[in-house]
């Protein structure tokens, strides 16, 4: 990028940075605060809790890494979002792996490429697709990372029949999830009769596909 981009993204970002908790909280408050340290002080704990809520880049980095990913490795980050997780996994499997990032929602895949596009890495795929209908070929991936999305798929079970179609057999299929109950997602993945639980970090679930005999 040339130098006045650099100055206009970081001139736009600041913006956003401000501006937007500066919306959110006169809203909230639903009058003018007394003076501008307050708005200040107000700003600084509202991104502090963003940040507390969304973690930072080491720690994102470090649960990719215990969920596996390792360099080399051709994985698919699943339900992506804005691709929290995408670019930093790109940069664990490095110029040798490849990272497909999906999801069903335009706007995170728009966003994703946004990313990507703005000096990103250039290991990464970003696709627009239902999670049980990737369009990967078979037995391709080493690695599916589901970060809590696993609980907004409308076919649990049909997406499940997908990873085990695009997974090597032996893959790892990792979810993080936290917001279903952890007996009716185990309920739901072991149900399908497609993979075996083999590690388990807190919420972070590891499965291998089952031996097809």
């Amino acid at each position: 990028m040339e130098t006045w981009q650099w100055v206009l993204t970081w001139v736009v970002a600041l913006l956003v940075v401000a501006i937007i908790p500066y919306l959110i909280l006169k809203y909230a408050c639903r009058k003018p605060m007394s003076n501008v340290w307050n708005y200040l002080f107000c700003i600084f704990f509202f991104w502090l809790w963003i940040f507390a809520i969304y973690e930072t880049p080491r720690k994102r980095r470090e649960r990719l890494k215990k969920a596996g990913v390792k360099e080399g490795q051709v994985i698919v980050d699943l339900g992506c979002g804005p691709g929290r997780f995408t670019t930093l996994a790109a940069k664990i499997v490095g110029p040798e792996g490849k990272v497909y990032a999906l999801d069903i929602h335009p706007l995170h895949t728009a966003i994703v490429r946004a990313r990507i596009g703005i000096g990103g890495p250039k290991n990464v795929s970003v696709m627009h697709a239902d999670c049980c209908a990737t369009r990967l070929p078979d037995k391709a991936i080493d690695l599916i990372f589901i970060n809590d999305a696993f609980h907004e798929f409308a076919d649990k079970v049909g997406c499940l029949k997908e990873v085990a179609r695009i997974l090597k057999a032996d893959g790892i299929l990792a979810i993080d999830e936290h917001e279903m109950k952890e007996s009716k997602f185990l309920g739901i993945v072991e149900g399908a009769n497609l993979f075996t639980l083999v590690e388990k970090e807190k919420r972070l679930y590891k499965f291998r596909p089952l031996s097809e005999g």
